[in-house]
């Protein structure tokens, strides 16, 4: 398997040296294992081609193989017709075409077939030495290795499935095999759809196809330029940036879509195009929220605008020391948490990323969810992950936790920690009950900035109210000095989610009456009926202070009580209203 003939991918690299060593002959490889790679400058792939023509090259006088390709839906085939009339030499043609046949029904007949074929030495006289005669080994393709070793996680495999597991783990097991020259392939879409218990096979090295870095996605535009497939006015390099997390294939995709559509290619475009793939390719898992404002639109939160101009300038530098690797977010309901942080988003030039619906209702679901996930996530860089509703999302490591709570959970903290991805990816956790997050997230090295959002007061809180009557064409400061003071008495208790509110119904008072006076704002107020949860956020918001990282974040209403007097009253309103 030496001397290909450029620099191969990444992935062929560790194959090469892992089987050169004679570290293992058997590769699970997994990932992006549906796209196109080059086999040599300007030839691109699919897997199974790659690895014939890169990695096993039957043809080649000093190792020829036989290769044997395996899909559960269409049995086993030869690259080489050739090849078929040597094994069936050996066996006989009427014995090969029943076990070619028995192969298409049954994959445990299949796998006990491949496994026969191994054992076969098929003599082939040396090239240039007729006398010599030299086993030809045998490479072995076996496609969809979830279907052919499913999972089980811990649960009961059926007697079938069961049975699969056991025929590849007493081939991938057997002396004779492992000190062969043939070499196995089994391909799957993700680690996690594979049985442990052949993943954990010594001679069984699992291999990851990252999706293409910037390089590669570079290298591949500038071969569709010069195939005449696309025309841009931009630079590969921009098109390569703008595609972060595609495929080459995707890649290949728009920019024909484009061309055919005479649509002139944009970075934009490109952008739209990638988000609007990978939500389909991951199955509404990933949405990509769209970042129309910045921080022009918060209003109020001096305070923590401070801070985040901070984090922002350090964002949008190149050291990646000096930015965060996670943010824990706490704060009342309908503070304004996730809003002030989508602008903190936009403002950083950082594409967020909001995650939804990771668990599965089957066996092994939620870690392939994950598995592709991550990989999207990794390839992409500069991403902002928005966790939304963190505390009933992200699991946890307790009793009473689910195993698959515990799996997410667990990948969950090894991708934060990884150093590969700091700089890359930042962690945004936002929930109004920290209290229910796991400490291990919460510490320092990964969501270890503890940056609350706080209701507005004073000045700021002010302005806040008069921003939000101007959005219904009402100025505060026209209203006479009795309807200002009643105004500001009503909505004393209101929070910026009941404000939005009471904003719609004075949009609605304006559309059906064509006019809206300070008095009828008032009766509005009069009318509307908020929320009864102010005992909650008084508790969600002292919490918030409890995990604040920053004391110049606190509110004056909070700056200076002592940690104990915060926790007293935390205590006093669970007991109250019996939260847990």
């Amino acid at each position: 398997m030496s001397g290909v003939s450029h620099q191969p991918p990444g992935f062929a690299r560790q194959i090469i040296d892992k089987y050169v060593s004679s570290q293992s002959n058997v590769f699970l490889v997994y990932g992006n294992t549906r796209d196109v790679y080059p086999v040599e400058p300007g030839t691109y792939v699919p897997l199974v081609d790659f690895f014939v023509q890169a990695l096993v090259k039957p043809d080649r006088p000093s190792a020829p193989r036989i290769v044997l390709v395996y899909d559960p839906a269409t049995g086993i085939t030869f690259h080489n017709p050739a090849d078929r009339l040597l094994i069936a030499r050996e066996i006989g043609e009427e014995r090969l075409a029943s076990v070619l046949s028995a192969a298409k029904r049954d994959t445990v007949t299949a796998c006990a077939a491949l496994r026969e074929f191994t054992r076969i030495n098929v003599m082939v006289p040396l090239e240039g030495n007729p006398q010599t005669k030299i086993r030809k080994d045998f490479a072995i393709i076996i496609r969809y290795g979830e279907a052919v070793a499913p999972a089980s996680r811990g649960e009961a495999l059926l007697d079938s499935d069961r049975l699969k597991v056991i025929t590849l783990e007493n081939w991938f097991s057997d002396t004779a095999f492992v000190a062969s020259s043939d070499i196995v392939f089994l391909v799957s879409e993700t680690l996690n759809g594979v049985n442990e218990r052949i993943v954990d096979l010594p001679y069984c090295a699992a291999i990851r196809i990252d999706r293409p870095d910037l390089d590669q996605r570079k290298a591949y535009t500038e071969y569709l330029i010069s195939q005449g497939q696309v025309e841009s006015s931009i630079s590969p390099e921009q098109i390569a940036y703008s595609s972060a997390g595609l495929t080459l294939l995707s890649l290949r995709q728009i920019v024909q879509q484009a061309a055919y559509n005479k649509q002139a290619i944009t970075p934009e475009l490109i952008f739209e195009k990638t988000k609007e793939i990978i939500e389909k390719e991951l199955e509404g898992h990933i949405e990509f929220p769209k970042l129309t404002y910045g921080f022009e639109k918060v209003i109020g939160a001096s305070r923590l605008l401070k801070k985040l101009k901070e984090l922002k300038a350090c964002l949008r530098g190149s050291d990646s020391e000096l930015m965060p690797i996670g943010i824990l977010v706490p704060g009342a309901n309908g503070v304004g948490k996730t809003f002030i942080y989508k602008a903190f988003a936009r403002e950083c030039g950082w594409v967020a990323v909001v995650l939804k619906n990771i668990r599965g209702p089957y066996v092994g679901q939620t870690e392939k969810n994950w598995e592709r996930i991550k990989s999207v996530l990794e390839a992409m860089g500069n991403v902002m992950v928005i966790y939304d509703e963190a505390d009933t999302e992200i699991g946890g490591r307790s009793a009473q936790t689910h195993d698959v709570d515990r799996r997410l959970f667990g990948n969950i903290l090894k991708m934060m920690s990884d150093p590969y991805n700091r700089g890359k990816i930042v962690w945004v956790i936002i929930t109004a009950r920290p209290d229910r997050l796991e400490p291990d997230i919460k510490r320092s090295g990964r969501a270890g900035e503890h940056l609350p959002v706080f209701d507005n007061e004073g000045e700021e809180r002010s302005v806040f109210i008069k921003h939000v009557l101007t959005q219904a064409g009402i100025e505060l400061d026209a209203f006479s000095p009795e309807l200002h003071r009643e105004f500001l008495e009503l909505t004393t208790n209101y929070y910026p989610a009941d404000f939005d509110q009471l904003l719609t119904e004075l949009k609605r008072r304006r559309h059906l009456e064509g006019r809206l006076s300070p008095e009828m704002v008032i009766d509005e107020v009069k009318d509307f009926i908020p929320s009864d949860i102010a005992r909650q956020r008084e508790y969600q918001e002292l919490l918030a202070v409890l995990e604040c990282t920053s004391r110049e974040l606190l509110p004056e209403r909070y700056a200076n009580l002592s940690r104990e007097e915060v926790q007293r009253r935390v205590q006093e309103i669970r007991a109250s209203v019996g939260l847990s």
